[in-house]
């Protein structure tokens, strides 16, 4: 039975990609022999929540595939031949095809308990190596509440792309791709919901039906219903699922500035339960010095962040990801706070933010 890979799509389209996902699969096992243990389809497509839009009467996917790969050894990854099938299904599909940096079986069996890995192990297709293989070896734990850490980190991750979104737009660096600012708005205004449902420890995976939870928290939880999030939140699901059916008018910045409002409230709710500590602002929190991700900071990892720091011509024993908590809604102008030279300053974040997200 063919998989669903998109709930939008009908019977031809999954058919289609199943056909060139199972394509990948044999080359991946062409290219890795017996030192493949599972690839699996996670993100949207892994979940059966897929986006796509029509082109020419033609259902074509929207989202990346996001391939994750177990192998037996690290040490004997043909990286020219996996970049190559990436490039072949990329120009095949125009999408991007990622794959993961390759893992161990050790690696599963020690996930710490993140969003990436909840999300992947809730929801995903095995294309080599048996559907439950993977559920097998990850940590029991993943199948829990997250922590609430993962809503700051999630609103960090939505909060910088809606920096880089305000990059573009004032012309600072030209977009990767003509939908880029439209996409990193809507996936910041869903950050927003998700980020309260995991707070509140109400988050599942499948996005169907996500707004319902936010609705049901929204009638427990006047602070959240505050927010009025669920207009821009059920947009936000439209466009995920079919980006072609919703305004594609350009995103101005005062439409980024406003998101980047609504951003500031919620973040600083989320921390306030997360915490339990009360900030009149954010401007109070932005000077609290306190540790953000305590679990980056045990004994053993404390060597690994002065090293870190000091490649980067800085001394200090917090996680380099620490600073980015304070300066984030300094660079998005919520705080009084003197951002500088700000198209420097954001080029800044975004270096230390990719290296270390």
């Amino acid at each position: 039975m063919t998989p669903v890979y998109s709930r939008d799509g009908s019977a031809e389209f999954n058919e289609r990609l199943n056909e060139t996902l199972l394509r990948i699969g044999d080359e991946v096992e062409q290219a890795l022999g017996n030192n493949l243990v599972t690839l699996v389809l996670g993100g949207g497509y892994g979940r059966g929540e897929g986006g796509l839009v029509v082109k020419d009467g033609k259902e074509m996917p929207y989202n990346d595939l996001d391939l994750t790969l177990v192998v037996g050894r690290k040490s004997t990854i043909p990286g020219d031949r996996l970049k190559a099938i990436e490039k072949k299904y990329a120009k095949e599909l125009n999408i991007h095809v990622d794959f993961s940096r390759p893992l161990t079986v050790r690696d599963v069996e020690n996930w710490p308990h993140w969003l990436m890995w909840y999300d992947l192990i809730n929801g995903y297709v095995a294309l080599k190596g048996g559907q439950e293989l993977l559920a097998s070896l990850a940590p029991a734990t993943l199948k829990e509440p997250l922590p609430v850490i993962e809503a700051t980190r999630l609103l960090l991750n939505r909060g910088t792309g809606l920096l880089w979104a305000f990059r573009v737009v004032r012309k600072i660096e030209d977009a990767p791709d003509g939908d880029f600012v439209r996409r990193n708005y809507y996936k910041c205004s869903l950050a927003l919901g998700d980020a309260l449902l995991i707070a509140y420890q109400r988050f599942t995976t499948k996005y169907w039906g996500r707004d319902d939870l936010l609705a049901d928290l929204e009638r427990t939880e006047l602070k959240v219903a505050a927010f009025g999030l669920q207009p821009l939140y059920r947009e936000a699901l439209r466009f995920k699922f079919r980006p072609d059916q919703v305004s594609s008018d350009a995103m101005t910045e005062e439409d980024l500035k406003a998101l980047a409002e609504i951003w500031g409230a919620v973040f600083l709710h989320v921390e306030m339960v997360r915490t339990g500590l009360v900030w009149s602002s954010l401007d109070d929190y932005v000077h609290w010095k306190g540790i953000r991700e305590k679990d980056q900071h045990a004994i053993p990892l404390l060597l690994r962040n002065i090293t870190r720091n000091l490649q980067m011509g800085r001394r200090s024993w917090r996680y380099p990801r620490e600073t980015l908590y304070r300066q984030l809604p300094v660079l998005l102008s919520l705080v009084k706070v003197n951002a500088g030279n700000w198209a420097e300053e954001t080029e800044s974040f975004l270096g230390i933010w990719n290296r270390f997200n």
